[in-house]
């Protein structure tokens, strides 16, 4: 009994992508809340205007912490009240959360975001290239 428990503790935890909308991208525009690197995922969190005009609070979540810092992330990466547009696959049940394939600041700058998100964004491309029934796009340039 007690080797059960050792090699449960001992097992690492981790989830799949599988929460995540892989046929259709979302892309946001809002304002940031809050941005928050820690383990085990970045986040950005942002004020998004939906379609009906209503203000919602959208959680993005990226790749942990180290691996962003090698592409120069920083704690203070992003401040309360930038604008950012942010293209994404939502999770599948509807709740305001994705994960980032793109971020683009106001002004136009790309932030670099790593590998893994660029390959399935490029997946993405090579399979459903820009049909517009596969991507929502909810915010406003401000």
């Amino acid at each position: 009994m007690v080797g059960l428990l050792v090699a449960v503790q001992s097992v690492p935890a981790h989830h799949s992508n599988a929460v995540f909308d892989h046929e259709h991208l979302t892309v946001i525009t809002g304002t940031v809340t809050k941005f928050a690197f820690i383990n085990p995922h970045a986040q950005i969190y942002l004020n998004v205007e939906d379609e009906k005009g209503k203000v919602v609070e959208w959680t993005v979540t990226g790749t942990t912490p180290s691996q962003m810092r090698r592409l120069g992330w920083t704690g203070n990466m992003f401040k309360a009240g930038e604008q950012l547009t942010i293209t994404g696959m939502a999770y599948r049940d509807g709740r305001p959360i994705m994960i980032n394939l793109k971020i683009v600041r106001g002004n136009g700058e790309e932030v670099r975001i790593g590998a893994t998100e660029q390959g399935f964004y490029d997946d993405f491309l090579k399979k459903f290239g820009n049909d517009p029934k596969r991507k929502t796009e909810l915010g406003k340039v401000y």
